[in-house]
């Protein structure tokens, strides 16, 4: 019989803290804390926006994005690294861009 799996992380909900989002994300079954800050996620949504709720739905629209970025940045860390993985518009303007939608030649 094999061992059991370790269970799965539950992974909180993101928050704001006032100077940007924290949030977590799971690599190989341990969570990794991650935040973004505003202009980040300001530059993801293309929109100035500064109330919290407003930058929360922001963050929940562009969650696969971010999460994406934040593993790519976590996976090129140096062995051993610890501690919070800041997303900052840099990364976001280095990532790589979603393909867009074919657009027929005439």
């Amino acid at each position: 019989m094999s061992p059991p799996m370790p269970p799965f992380p539950t992974v909180p909900a993101p928050r704001w803290d006032g100077r940007r989002v924290l949030f977590e994300v799971v690599e190989d079954a341990r969570l990794i804390p991650c935040a973004i800050s505003m202009n980040a996620l300001q530059d993801l949504s293309e929109m100035r926006r500064f109330k919290p709720a407003e930058l929360m739905k922001c963050f929940a629209a562009a969650r696969p994005r971010i999460e994406a970025i934040a593993l790519d940045k976590h996976r090129a860390r140096a062995e051993g690294s610890v501690g919070l993985l800041n997303i900052w518009s840099d990364d976001v303007e280095d990532a790589a861009v979603p393909p867009a939608k074919a657009v027929p030649t005439a």
